[in-house]
């Protein structure tokens, strides 16, 4: 028997909102609703007609429902099994009851919800008894892929002080063979010190092109200004930061810059170098830091000229975030806002191991990002009112010259 799962209707909206306030009720609403809903369309199978449908091909008439609760390790389902007025429906799902449990519990919710791998639906629907078109499962897919197009085209502000970009590697089939696919990331704290991720896009490379694209992105959705881009070190991003957002300033993400110096750092000479850093990523002012800077600069240019290079190219650039409100900069110096989020992309895709195609990518992380989101709303990450004191004063100084 084919079971069209078309008829299935999931409100996104309504179960996100639940898997918010309570993820382990969501995910058991979930399981409750799609099998509800496959007994349905299995009892419409057996009369020959959908409910309220006029046909003559109908065999039998509906007589009400009896709650049949079923235990799985989502919790208790509340199943409605439908009876007919004269003959019998004999259901397939509870004569597989430990084969729901299972699907349930690791694939149907998990795919359903993320629609990451078609196919395992269609296993899962399977071992149930139901047979299932490879055509219905994709359309679960297209619903997706709207969810992402929609977050992907929505309007952004045309104002966001602050801008960090970060990127995760995940791995992907190209059409011939597996590869490591760059995740560019980037959230924003918006004119309310409200934070929230901005744009999620899976790329080939990192480079200045893809860089400027992925900017490009932002700006054809509304951002007109950034203060602040904090990013790592990445020989592209800086240009493409300057050129595509003019007027902003850089942040070389200081974690970033101490993972690059432990590369050209001997070990035996690392923890004398890093207190060295430390003094001056603790200054109090950026004319303090750019003085410690150059003492640095100057204690290595002998004795460790590569280093003394690599201070120079780069040091000046991990100290920006002092010339912004002093109550913002520990939520300046670095990404980890961002790889926070990626931490929890690897926690997510761990047991998927490589995805199928880039939408796929997308299927599975727009929906956290979504959630995200949803947690940061109305929650301040940094102070509202320091942006407004140094919007008027970068205004006046704007204005005097």
């Amino acid at each position: 028997m084919k079971i069209d799962l078309n008829k299935i209707e999931f409100d996104m909206n309504e179960f996100g909102a639940l898997l918010l306030q309570d993820k382990q009720e969501g995910f058991r609403r979930i399981g409750e609703k799609f099998l509800n809903a496959v007994l349905e369309m299995e009892f419409a199978e057996r009369i020959g007609a959908q409910k309220h449908e006029r046909t003559g091909e109908r065999e039998d008439y509906r007589n009400g429902h009896k709650e049949r609760r079923l235990k799985t390790t989502l919790g208790e389902l509340n199943l409605l099994r439908p009876y007919a007025r004269v003959g019998k429906f004999d259901t397939k799902l509870f004569a597989n009851y430990s084969r729901i449990d299972k699907a349930l519990s690791s694939i149907i919710v998990e795919s359903y919800l993320k629609g990451v791998s078609t196919r395992k639906v269609e296993s899962i629907v399977g071992e149930l008894g139901i047979e299932l078109s490879h055509e219905t499962v994709s359309r679960l897919s297209h619903e997706l892929d709207e969810l992402v197009t929609e977050f992907k085209t929505s309007d952004l502000q045309e104002h966001y002080p602050y801008l960090y970009i970060d990127a995760t590697y995940l791995k992907v089939f190209d059409g011939v063979r597996f590869v490591s696919s760059a995740v560019m990331v980037a959230i924003g704290v918006n004119t309310t010190g409200t934070r929230e991720i901005l744009d999620i896009t899976p790329m080939e490379s990192e480079s200045f092109a893809t860089y400027t694209e992925f900017f490009d992105g932002l700006k054809d959705r509304g951002i007109k200004k950034v203060d602040l881009i904090i990013s790592d070190g990445h020989r592209g991003i800086k240009k493409a930061a300057k050129e595509s957002f003019v007027g902003s300033s850089w942040q070389f993400c200081s974690v970033h810059l101490k993972r690059n110096l432990m590369k050209i750092v001997a070990k035996k000479d690392l923890e004398e170098v890093l207190d060295d850093l430390k003094e001056v990523l603790k200054s109090k002012s950026f004319e303090e830091a750019i003085s410690a800077a150059n003492s640095m600069i100057a204690t290595y240019e002998d004795s460790k000229p590569r280093l003394a290079k690599f201070l120079m190219d780069n040091l000046y650039d991990s100290c920006t975030y002092l010339t912004f409100p002093s109550t913002h900069w520990r939520k300046l110096h670095s990404t980890n806002i961002v790889e926070r989020f990626n931490k929890e992309i690897k926690r997510r895709t761990k047991v998927i191991g490589a995805f199928p195609n880039e939408g796929s990518i997308l299927r599975l992380l727009v929906p956290l990002a979504i959630d995200t989101n949803a947690k940061w709303l109305g929650r301040n990450y940094v102070s509202w009112d320091n942006l407004v004191q140094f919007q008027k004063a970068e205004d006046e100084f704007t204005e005097i010259f």
